[in-house]
């Protein structure tokens, strides 16, 4: 999967930074040096929000062998709400 995203030169971003601070504000952009995007602009809230998404999940190599043993055990339960009536 491949994501859209506006792409500028770091000439345009160095000419032009308050204007592509702005819309950086708005929506992610790309700046591109030699060809290769190094760097992506985001509004701050949005990068935070990202960091701390990254600190919730854990590899499997980072679990406890008792939680990671549980997980595998573990059965869904049937209907536990009774959800699934709403299908019929």
């Amino acid at each position: 999967m491949s994501l859209s995203i506006e792409t500028f030169r770091t000439s345009e971003v160095s000419k032009r930074f308050g204007f592509y601070y702005d819309k950086a504000m708005t929506h992610p952009i790309a700046v591109e040096r030699n060809g290769a995007v190094g760097v992506v602009m985001l509004p701050a809230a949005e990068y935070e929000r990202l960091a701390r998404l990254d600190h919730i999940a854990l590899a499997p190599e980072e679990l406890s062998e008792a939680a990671f043993n549980a997980i595998a055990k573990a059965q869904p339960a049937a209907d536990p709400d009774g959800s699934n009536t709403l299908l019929d």
